[in-house]
């Protein structure tokens, strides 16, 4: 029986040690109250299967005092030694005990027995006086929460900076009010703000030189700290920044000036703003009920509510994308109007047999689009038609253009693709506005035409050429398949005539066809937009970054500040 009773202690000690010594977790939470001190609470969940104790440097701790450690577990807490904690004892002598260990020049060790060899949870708390110094230009501290150099690096980190002081909560809100800022250095990790907290978090295990540090700023009067920090913050900050990729903008007195006058405006901006929403609310409604939705500066009046069977700007999509653009107060958005114009290119492409279209194998509901090697070089005369025709054919690389495939070749795109309303909006401005008023005026008369068609009572069909025309100036309109669809009503013969001619068999193809460009045309669109918004965010989060408004934690950097040291973890 004791033999037996040897095997299994025996392969249970083999099971234990097949588990290296681990450190799972490391959450951190610093309760920052209105005097300046801290209260840091760390929970600790670690696998033991070496040494005797666990242990934290802290070093240079400055102006700060550290005190009153404890530590529990399963809800008891640890007998404390105070700072007379002896290292040299046994795994016994130490279990179920803590304290902390003083060494030269005011720094220490904060220690604990880790008990049996197995998992624990372990709750530390300590306290910190004087974290938050008084600096000339701001309150704030740069401090050592986690160190490098572990013999057991944490596999993940996490620390909550919280608001403990009886100030109002709104102080949190926003970085770039300048009320609170903060930046992380020496791990991997993103940091954000809450209601109430600063958080910082690892994305990546700790290397051996990782470890994290804490600069925060404070704008003056939310904290009453009791000890002047040593110079200036922006001299501190200056030492963290370097080696870290926060691009520093240097601030001084002319910054702080802006900083105040901002604080004074605060409150009037929102109201400012506020009003003028209203007022052009008021406005748009008014628009809309009294149909002046036109610039009167550029068509000579505000409402045109007549129709022309004349076609404007020779049905050139990108010339009235940027009249309209520019002239009509209603219309759609950049991005969503050239949705249309690109839909007008193709189908001007499809009716002129230089694109044809093709049944998808894999899915009979989609279309896919063949270009057509023409006899000729081509010659566009319409320089958007000619960019629009090249990335096309760039995209579709063996002549046939699949389903989805533009789109694609956009998200890869998107600087170039984003950039077409733009292009389209400068360069055909001066086609319109060599125009007179009138023939201004003409451009929204024919698209009142196209949308009343059904109503015009002195109407004729037109023939099939002219009609190919009409269909090109709706889809830049964004209206080809309700005029189709109305025309058809009217002229199902001539319809059927028009799609024959224009490489469409019939007017079923025809509404295919038309539904296919519009879902192609947005899909590529709305991919190149995405892409081209996702960079603008990620440059815009980046200033926010490195003024002090969170995001990527700075793995360089984080050099002078107070406490934390080399090495900790067991043994």
């Amino acid at each position: 029986m004791r033999k037996l009773a040897s095997v299994a202690m025996a392969l249970m000690a083999a099971t234990l040690f097949s588990h290296a010594q681990e450190i799972r977790d490391i959450s951190t939470t610093v309760n920052l109250f209105r005097t300046g001190n801290a209260q840091v609470i760390q929970k600790w969940d670690v696998t033991v299967t070496s040494g005797t104790e666990w242990y934290i440097p802290i070093d240079n701790p400055g102006k700060s005092y550290i005190h009153d450690l404890h530590v529990f577990e399963n809800g008891k807490e640890y007998a404390n030694d105070g700072r007379k904690w002896n290292p040299d004892r046994s795994l016994e002598e130490k279990t179920r005990r803590c304290g902390i260990l003083e060494k030269s020049h005011g720094n220490i060790e904060l220690c604990w027995g880790q008990g049996p060899y197995g998992d624990h949870v372990y709750t530390i708390s300590y306290i910190i006086d004087n974290l938050v110094l008084s600096y000339p230009e701001c309150d704030g501290f740069h401090w050592h929460f986690l160190n490098d150099e572990w013999n057991t690096p944490p596999k993940h980190a996490s620390i909550r900076i919280v608001n403990m002081t009886d100030s109002e909560p709104w102080f949190w809100e926003k970085a770039d009010s300048c009320n609170v800022q903060y930046w992380g250095f020496g791990m991997d990790g993103e940091s954000w703000m809450e209601d109430d907290a600063l958080c910082f978090e690892s994305t990546e295990p700790f290397s051996y030189s990782s470890n994290f540090s804490a600069l925060v700023s404070f704008q003056k009067g939310l904290f009453l700290p009791s000890e002047k920090g040593d110079g200036t913050f922006q001299e501190l900050k200056d030492e963290a920044f370097n080696g870290s990729d926060y691009d520093d903008g240097e601030y001084g007195f002319w910054d702080y000036v802006g900083m105040a006058v901002m604080a004074l405006i605060f409150i009037g901006i929102p109201v400012l703003i506020v009003l003028l929403l209203i007022g052009y609310v008021i406005k748009r409604i008014w628009r809309k009920t009294t149909g002046n939705r036109y610039r009167k500066e550029i068509f000579g009046k505000s409402k045109i509510d007549t129709w022309s069977r004349d076609i404007p700007f020779d049905a050139n999509p990108s010339a009235l994308f940027s009249l309209m653009q520019e002239g009509d107060y209603f219309c759609k958005s950049k991005s969503s109007a050239y949705t249309d114009v690109i839909s007008a290119y193709f189908l001007k492409w499809i009716q002129e047999g230089l694109l044809r279209t093709e049944r998808d194998p894999k899915d009979d509901k989609r279309l896919n689009l063949r270009f057509v090697k023409p006899s000729q070089p081509l010659q566009f005369t319409d320089k958007m038609e000619s960019t629009v025709y090249y990335a096309a054919a760039v995209a579709a690389g063996d002549d046939l253009l699949e389903a989805d495939e533009f789109k694609k070749w956009s998200y890869k795109n998107d600087a170039e693709v984003a950039s077409w309303p733009n292009e389209a909006l400068s360069y055909y401005r001066s086609v319109w506005q060599a125009a007179s008023l009138e023939e201004r005026c003409k451009a929204v008369e024919f698209k009142n035409f196209l949308e009343n068609f059904t109503l015009v009572s002195d109407r004729h069909a037109p023939e099939v050429g002219l009609w190919k025309k009409y269909m090109i100036v709706a889809s830049a309109f964004g209206i080809a398949d309700q005029v189709a669809k109305n025309f058809e009503k009217l002229y199902p013969e001539i319809m059927e005539e028009y799609a024959r001619e224009s490489n469409m068999l019939n007017t079923t193809m025809l509404h295919s066809v038309l539904n296919s460009l519009n879902r192609s045309s947005a899909g590529m669109m709305s991919a190149a937009m995405d892409r081209q918004a996702a960079r603008e965010a990620a440059r815009a989060a980046q200033q926010r970054r490195s003024s002090g408004g969170g995001g990527r934690i700075s793995r360089g950097g984080g050099h002078g500040g107070y406490g934390g040291g080399h090495g900790g973890g067991s043994r």
